[in-house]
């Protein structure tokens, strides 16, 4: 298979496709050199990019093979799609690298926060927040998860259509509010998720000459940026003072930010700027897994039995608790599967600040890498039948798999530090909605997948519930 190069030189052939059980072999870099291609001036591969990010990344390692780059705007971009090369940009070779423009431009939203900042600020505040996610603390966030999957679902009327990612979002972000900020934000679901949507608007900035520099102009999705930014800092402002002027520890993580002391005490801004990154990160995988979770099963009668059985058998009628989490393995294996097939982060990406070696290639410093989830996940050399959902798969987690073939949460020094919450979040509110209800696909609203700066479902996920009993 051929490597792709930037000018528009094939290079290097990153290997040919193998099983899992094909041990790796020595040239899997090297290979011959195709004819010449011509990007467009300026902006390169972008409009074939942005016509179809994820079939253009799909494509690029079917053609191309393991090691490919192409030209973005001004970077030249590199994709690794094995999970050797993943490794040695994710895991050990991390610090040669920072992350990639979308993410650095994100600052102007959320500061530096664990997901923007960099280096030492980066482990200051992880450091600082890592108890809020304890696994004790999260199991006692579990009454609220649960509560508020409960009470998104009552509303429901049999046979009439709801948008199931709406509701999950709704869902995700309350508990987010509640459990790590203390405040309830239900009023301010709307606000915020209109916000995040201005937000998004700008991703299509991310990698157009010279966009971001246009940021202060009030012009276009500029404008929707600075709308979107505007409102969040207001409601997270509001926060922080609100807690502050009452001096009372709620025993959340809001509270132990603001009434801190001592040197490592974060600044008013610094607390704005976690706050709102937990507020959105801490909601944001949640729901989009939950939401591809009832597609999943929608889609596969089997699957759908199958989840509904285990959670009959294993709560016998009542609500989830956190002690149920262990117990729901096919709940657990279903969100994995979602997050397998539907990453929230489709495709990671970092920028070098040295040069790197991959094999015959070398990534230059300022260059980007993708480790593209999408294509990884998807990969018949790892998993078996890719394209199908089998929640079972993941009683053996491993399966002889490397260990950058399932990546939904990053890893190394950068590993989501919520990825705990999410999982028993998600467990929980898919038993929670489940027991109690099935969901059925409506054909005239088919899912159309949105690969911005995560994967969402466009336009939402209508679907059409209906009222179950154990055993039903």
């Amino acid at each position: 298979m051929r490597g792709l190069t930037s000018d528009g030189v094939g290079t290097a052939s990153s290997g040919e496709r193998r099983s899992p059980d094909t041990p790796a072999v020595t040239d899997r870099h090297r290979g011959r050199r195709p004819a010449r291609r011509r990007p467009l001036p300026l902006v390169g591969d972008l409009p074939a990019f942005r016509a179809d990010r994820l079939g253009f990344l799909t494509r690029l390692a079917r053609d191309h093979g393991d090691v490919a780059a192409f030209r973005v705007g001004p970077y030249r971009v590199w994709q690794l799609a094995h999970p050797d090369d993943i490794a040695g940009v994710l895991g050990a070779g991390a610090r040669g690298f920072r992350k990639g423009p979308v993410l650095q431009r994100a600052r102007l939203v959320l500061g530096e926060g664990l997901l923007t900042a960099e280096g030492a600020t980066h482990s200051r505040h992880r450091r600082l927040l890592q108890h809020a996610f304890h696994p004790r603390r999260v199991a006692g966030y579990a009454p609220v998860m649960v509560a508020q999957a409960e009470r998104a679902a009552a509303g429901w009327v049999p046979g009439q259509a709801v948008d199931v990612h709406a509701e999950a979002v709704r869902t995700t972000l309350t508990v987010a509010g509640a459990t790590l900020l203390g405040t309830d934000v239900e009023s301010d679901v709307a606000a915020i998720d209109g916000a995040i949507a201005d937000l998004l608007s700008a991703y299509k900035l991310a990698f157009v000459p010279f966009g971001w520099r246009l940021h202060r102009l009030p012009v276009g999705p500029m404008r929707r940026l600075q709308r979107g930014r505007a409102t969040l800092h207001r409601l997270v402002g509001r926060m922080i003072a609100e807690r502050r002027a009452s001096g009372e520890d709620a025993g959340d993580l809001l509270s132990a930010l603001v009434l801190q002391d001592g040197a490592d005490a974060l600044s008013d801004d610094e607390i704005r700027d976690e706050a709102l990154t937990l507020l959105l990160a801490g909601h944001e995988t949640t729901a989009n897994a939950l939401t591809f979770a009832f597609h999943l099963m929608a889609a596969d009668p089997a699957v759908d039995a199958s989840v509904h059985a285990e959670i009959d058998e294993v709560l016998g009628g009542r609500a989830p608790e956190s002690t149920d989490v262990g117990r729901l393995a096919r709940c657990r294996g279903l969100i994995a599967e979602a997050l397998r097939l539907y990453p929230p982060s489709w495709a990671m990406g970092r920028q070098a600040v040295e040069d790197h070696a991959v094999g015959d290639h070398l990534v230059a410093k300022g260059d980007l890498v993708l480790a593209p989830q999408w294509v990884v996940h998807r990969d018949p050399r790892w998993w078996p039948d890719p394209q199908r959902c089998d929640p079972d798969r993941w009683a053996d987690p491993v399966a002889g798999r490397p260990r950058w073939t399932f990546f939904p949460f990053g890893g190394g020094v950068r590993r989501c530090i919520g990825e705990g919450f999410a999982w028993t979040e998600g467990v929980l509110a898919l038993a929670a909605i489940a027991r109690s209800w099935r969901l059925r696909a409506l054909p005239e609203r088919p899912l159309v997948l949105d690969p911005l700066l995560t994967l969402r479902p466009r336009d939402g996920l209508w679907m059409v519930p209906a009222r179950r009993v154990p055993g039903g």
